[in-house]
């Protein structure tokens, strides 16, 4: 029985696996599906998912029988399926009275006690079409609360005859450890963004060097680099570029006017840091005489800088991140660590140290 996935780059190690625990027979009860966003996960779980359903022989799921059918159709008695669409919980079947935006929020709905329980006793029934009973939760560490998960352990532990378990995690480390401990892994990582950038040269048509930037950008994780939000990604990382490349000579007033722009984007601001020390790691390979690859702004400011003073403005930048979570003042703060940055790049010493 061959297992078919489609378009899931770079997890040919986790696809092996569940294509051959399916083949040989050897599927477990409950798995974990762990790893960044966008590295193709769910969509993995969602192909094991059909294929542990399908009453196919040969290949599966081959998409024709009754059990696909149904599935396609979000229909499938024997499939429970509890994910997560822009901030919003569903549930196949719907088991939930209401389901709630949360606006402004980066959790998503919880589940309650009371929908587990009905989860759990779904799967304790007979399967209607004879085979397999699945049930698939996403972001498991997000919307099962403690509570939940301790009322779902004793399916984990003793599972019903014939049924299997999948939840998915970009952040194992929030699922309680009894939950993980019954859980086979199956761990999906980012591609190196030098093998992931040819195959999104070919399916987006981009050029060599934008299909790397967007690579990178997407820390090697297919699905991110082609989702939404990569325009916005791009912006970010389009004016740390270029600030870094001026901040050595950056009059104060642009400094500040720059600062300012950013005041009201504290959420995003996270992003323009990283990208700012992945610029001066660029500028250290220029200061060390090393081949990098960078844009003419960043080679001609940066050509002549000492190395050491390179890397004492990305320590700068690392150790003013976590100041961050509790800078009320926005502009303030981005002022004052441009400023620090500047004048240790350019003079060797941090802002208000006179001591060459």
């Amino acid at each position: 029985m061959e297992l078919q996935f489609n378009g899931i780059w770079g997890q040919e190690k986790a696809l092996d696996v569940l294509g051959q625990s399916l083949r040989r027979g050897t599927v477990a009860s409950a798995y974990l599906f762990a790893g960044p966003r966008g590295t193709g996960k769910t969509t993995a779980a969602l192909t094991f998912a059909k294929g542990l359903l399908c009453s196919g022989a040969a290949t599966v799921p081959c998409g024709i029988c009754r059990s696909c059918k149904m599935y396609d159709a979000k229909s499938h008695p024997d499939f429970v399926y509890v994910y997560v669409k822009d901030s919003l919980m569903y549930m196949i079947p719907d088991f939930t009275e209401e389901i709630a935006e949360l606006k402004g929020k980066s959790a998503v709905k919880t589940l309650r006690v009371d929908e587990m329980r009905k989860i759990i006793s779904a799967l304790s029934m007979k399967s209607y079409m004879g085979g397999r009973k699945v049930c698939l939760i996403e972001e498991a560490d997000s919307i099962m609360r403690k509570e939940t998960a301790n009322a779902f352990l004793k399916t984990l532990e003793e599972p019903p005859g014939n049924t299997v378990i999948i939840l998915i995690s970009s952040n194992p480390a929030g699922l309680l450890p009894t939950i993980v401990s019954r859980c086979r892994q199956i761990r999906f990582v980012p591609m190196p963004p030098e093998k992931l950038a040819p195959l999104l040269e070919e399916t987006l048509g981009t050029l060599p060097n934008e299909a790397l930037r967007l690579a990178r950008l997407a820390e090697g994780c297919p699905g991110t680099a082609r989702g939404g939000g990569m325009e916005k990604m791009k912006e970010i990382d389009t004016a740390a570029r270029e600030l870094t490349a001026m901040l050595p000579d950056l009059a104060p007033e642009a400094i500040i006017r720059f600062s300012e722009s950013w005041k009201d984007r504290r959420a995003e601001l996270p992003i323009l840091l990283e990208r700012m020390l992945e610029t001066l790691r660029i500028a250290q390979q220029i200061a060390l005489g090393v081949p990098s690859g960078a844009n003419d702004d960043i080679v001609k400011t940066y050509n002549g800088i000492p190395d050491e003073r390179v890397m004492d403005g990305f320590d700068a930048i690392l150790a003013a991140r976590p100041q961050l979570v509790f800078n009320p003042n926005i502009q303030l703060y981005l002022e004052a660590l441009l400023f620090n940055v500047q004048s240790i790049v350019k003079y060797g010493y941090p802002l208000g140290n006179t001591n060459d």
